[in-house]
């Protein structure tokens, strides 16, 4: 089975640059401060911020224990990163196989303009699921003094 559904969501960031925002994706010490959508936190974050890096990310939620795990396959500081997705929880259902997460960032006037597009998912549900957790989340890392 082919996986052709993508969650697009674009979020233009007021006040913070390119290299803010990439920073933001990359520092492991950013990352639990707005990557996971309330209720959920991001407890702990491993990051290899290079081409071919690898990262983890361990989230907590009221319905348990969240891991993602991947690799930077396209890495340019400021401009966006391509990885992979490999999630592991209870929601949605597990999968073997990766979904792919793109992030564009451009600068526009007064701050940067973001692009994610999250590649790979299998159905509506899952669309969803994603779609709202990360503007959850680009509205957590909007707010966040960079």
């Amino acid at each position: 089975m082919t996986d052709i559904i993508v969650a697009t969501v674009e979020h233009r960031f007021a006040g913070k640059t390119p290299d803010q925002l990439f920073r933001a994706w990359t520092d492991p010490a950013l990352l639990p401060q707005w990557l996971a959508p309330v209720p959920y936190n991001l407890v702990h974050a491993e990051v290899e911020p290079a081409p071919g890096g690898h990262y983890r990310h361990d989230i907590v939620g009221p319905d348990g224990k969240h891991v993602v795990i991947g690799e930077f396959l396209r890495f340019d500081p400021g401009r966006g990163l391509r990885k992979s997705w490999n999630y592991r929880g209870p929601n949605p259902a597990p999968r073997p196989e990766p979904t792919f997460v793109d992030v564009t960032i451009e600068p526009v006037e007064g701050g940067s303009r973001l692009v994610l597009a999250h590649s790979g998912l299998r159905d509506q549900a899952e669309w969803n699921h994603y779609d709202g957790g990360w503007r959850v989340c680009f509205g957590r890392l909007d707010k966040l003094s960079l």
